[in-house]
């Protein structure tokens, strides 16, 4: 019984653990806001006077190569999209706003 009640209690930390940890962004916040609350594991891909595209690391592997990555949609300084993708994608333009 005993064990039961670790591998219960195990569980249970753990989710909670995973469950503070996610972050949530919802369309229509703003670039700023979601800048803040992304400081290190984000980059910026695409820029334009109207327009920007950021990138994080969504999953690695165990040596820390990337996995899949997430891209957040900026127009006007608001997100508009997201979208999770398995690979990089290419022809990144940043120009200065």
């Amino acid at each position: 019984m005993s064990a039961l009640k670790n591998l219960v209690l195990s569980l249970f930390i753990l989710l909670a653990l995973s469950g503070c940890s996610v972050k949530h962004y919802t369309i229509g916040m703003s670039e700023s806001e979601f800048k803040n609350s992304e400081k290190y594991n984000l980059e910026l891909v695409e820029e334009t006077s109207q327009h920007a595209v950021y990138r994080r690391i969504a999953s690695a592997d165990a040596q820390s190569k990337p996995l899949s990555y997430h891209y957040y949609y900026f127009n006007n300084g608001t997100l508009v999209r997201t979208e999770l993708v398995d690979a990089p994608k290419p022809g990144i333009v940043v120009l200065s706003k």
